[in-house]
């Protein structure tokens, strides 16, 4: 049953107890196993040890001479340092009470004399499998929150350059759907940025040839073959005052697909690509 990583460093096990026995049955069964054993006969010297050196598990004997292990536990989970470590506790004592208690100090599980070498080996391994499942999902949050946080940031950076720009932009999602406009678009035909985010883009056209238009405006290209100077008569609020006197605006469009991944990657073979939707350039027709 050895899970110990060849290429990783031998996962750390405290065994605290006060029975020399105890500890040499325990001992070696781990160093079988290939863990990196350390050896504490009282829970002071436990605590000692472990906020100099904390181990990636600890098997914990309950009843000792000075503070027994139920109180060890207990400090332990009382310390942000040391709170995350599994205790597993063991003991001679099989009464529901004792059992209950162990898990109310925070023990994840419990092993009871005589040993059971396959017993004692199974729950070792099941709760470091399970500790490193924890550590593994903490880090992965903390790359996602990181990534998260960059996204933001890239999304406010590219708010501030849209809002500043002096031509016209919308952004479309995959169904062509408004995403995002900036007020030199939107308030050219009379609209709040309210009303025109969330519409087609084929509402807010008038054209013949919906069927070819829009697929060059909502386009999935990018680069040389993105559409660019585009002629579209963009639709005026029919429920505002400039409607009365005007319809219609004829606009050049520049539009370009977005993805996932960068444009020199996304022609390899085998990369997996994700279409985002489309950014549009908007300049009046001069």
């Amino acid at each position: 049953m050895n899970n110990q990583d060849k290429n990783s460093s031998p996962m750390k096990l405290l065994i605290v107890d006060d029975t020399p026995a105890n500890i040499d049955v325990l001992r070696r069964f781990m160093e079988e196993e290939g863990y990196d054993i350390s050896i504490a006969p009282d829970g002071n010297i436990a605590l000692k040890i472990i906020n100099k050196n904390k181990p990636d598990l600890i098997l914990l004997d309950v009843m000792m001479p000075g503070i027994d292990g139920f109180e060890v536990c207990r400090q332990l989970k009382e310390s942000d340092d040391t709170k995350d470590i599994p205790v597993i506790f063991v003991t001679a004592k099989t009464e529901t009470s004792d059992i209950v208690k162990g898990f109310q100090m925070g023990g994840v599980d419990y092993i009871t004399k005589p040993f059971k070498r396959e017993e004692v080996l199974s729950r070792v391994d099941t709760h470091l499998k399970i500790q490193n499942l924890i550590k593994e999902k903490t880090r992965l949050n903390k790359v996602l929150s990181d990534k998260n946080d960059e996204l933001i940031e890239s999304e406010n950076q590219y708010r501030i350059i849209i809002d500043k720009t002096a031509d016209g932009v919308f952004r479309l999602d995959q169904n062509g759907k408004m995403l995002h406009t900036n007020a030199r678009f939107y308030s050219l035909l009379e609209f709040s940025s309210d009303e025109i985010e969330g519409k087609n883009i084929g509402d807010l056209i008038n054209t013949e040839e919906p069927a070819k238009i829009i697929p060059q405006i909502a386009t999935k290209r990018f680069g040389d073959r993105a559409t660019n100077g585009l002629k579209v008569q963009f639709c005026v609020n029919e429920n505002s005052k400039l409607w009365k006197e005007r319809k219609y605006f004829t606009l050049l469009v520049d539009s370009f697909g977005v993805w996932n991944l960068p444009n020199n990657v996304l022609i390899e073979k085998g990369s997996e690509k994700k279409f985002l939707g489309t950014l549009c350039i908007v300049k009046k027709n001069t």
